[in-house]
């Protein structure tokens, strides 16, 4: 099943019989069988009429709210899995100290892994030695996750590598008209940046519906700690997907051109702007705003997202290709497996 994505301002969802109806005015601008889709995402003024949350919440469809920009709104969601035993169990493990920075370290491990793989990958063709610099820093930071002693020390290694990683992936970047020189997340300070922000939020997503399908608690995590209304088991499971799926999609749309810089516009109204921003606003340049995505940009950015979580990649655990949509799901599948001692997780490594 599919994602359906609703990005028109001044739509409105309803349903006819067993299908989902995208409408705008007296228009159908889409409808699908409600059989076909596991989650819709919602950005901006898009309404639902009750006749289609009901339809919805019965047929357990997730429905996911976004600001028009992409910034994560909330969810609709039926209740929590009715599988107790197992989010006690979660809760148990995760509390035990050893299980609980064994955990970590393996999503930590997998997400630098798969950093060092995207850039490898990248410098096999155009032989860059600032990237492969980078690459040789990841390379040394995956000896500290391994001998990290407490969480807060593999944060430390995480956000080094994280820098490490970045000052590479933007000598990766080739499309005319686009620059990189760090992360910025709130707000985003170039095209770039608002790219990562927007595909990190529709990732965040996927792997929701993938916890929510085992039946763990989403909000309890091993690496991220616990903060009220944060998703820290979705932060968790997410780390060794941002290189795989987002980060791959972004030089994609960037270097064959998919994506240019039309396709942003800085905002000098958006809610990133803090109170102290707003007061002194007329000391602002352009440069100051948030860039965001224009809505041809939102479109094409998606539409490369879904082809790469329907691309099929090597699952080693299976000795097999599985489209990556489903790998994440597997992976999830496993974490669950893990918490009652089945398995032993271990993170998911691109080639």
């Amino acid at each position: 099943m599919g994602i359906l994505y609703v990005t028109e301002q001044g739509a409105f969802l309803t349903k006819a019989g067993e299908r989902i109806v995208v409408r705008k005015g007296d228009k159908v601008l889409r409808w699908v069988k409600g059989n076909e889709v596991s989650q819709v995402i919602i950005f901006g003024n898009v309404g639902l009429t009750t006749q289609a949350t009901a339809f919805l919440l019965r047929r357990g469809i997730d429905v996911v709210f976004l600001s028009a920009g992409g910034d994560y709104r909330g969810r609709l969601v039926t209740d929590l899995g009715k599988n107790v035993a197992l989010r006690k169990k979660q809760f148990e493990r995760f509390s035990d100290r050893d299980f609980g920075l064994a955990l970590a370290r393996e999503f930590v491990r997998g997400k630098v892994e798969n950093c060092l793989a995207l850039l490898r990958n990248h410098n096999r063709h155009h032989q860059d030695e600032e990237v492969a610099s980078a690459a040789h820093r990841l390379r040394r930071n995956l000896l500290k996750v391994e001998g990290a002693s407490s969480i807060e020390e593999l944060m430390g290694v995480e956000g080094d590598s994280a820098r490490v990683y970045f000052s590479g992936f933007g000598r990766c970047l080739r499309g005319e008209g686009f620059t990189f020189t760090k992360r910025t997340r709130r707000p985003p300070r170039d095209e770039v940046n608002a790219m990562l922000s927007f595909g990190y939020t529709l990732l965040s997503s996927v792997v929701s519906g993938a916890v929510a399908v085992t039946g763990l608690d989403p909000y309890f995590g091993s690496f991220h700690s616990e903060e009220y209304g944060r998703q820290s088991l979705v932060l968790d499971l997410m780390e060794e997907f941002r290189p795989v799926v987002v980060d791959a999609v972004v030089l994609r749309v960037v270097n064959r051109k998919i994506v240019t810089a039309s396709d942003f516009v800085r905002n000098p109204e958006s809610e990133w702007l803090s109170a102290d921003d707003e007061a002194e606003g007329d000391g602002l340049g352009p440069d100051d705003f948030p860039v965001l995505m224009s809505y041809a940009g939102r479109k094409k950015f998606i539409q490369a997202f879904e082809a790469r979580l329907r691309e099929k990649l090597l699952y080693i655990r299976y000795g097999k290709r599985l489209r990556l949509r489903d790998i994440i799901q597997e992976q999830a599948r496993l974490l669950a497996r893990a918490v009652v001692g089945e398995e032993e997780y271990r993170s998911y490594r691109m080639g």
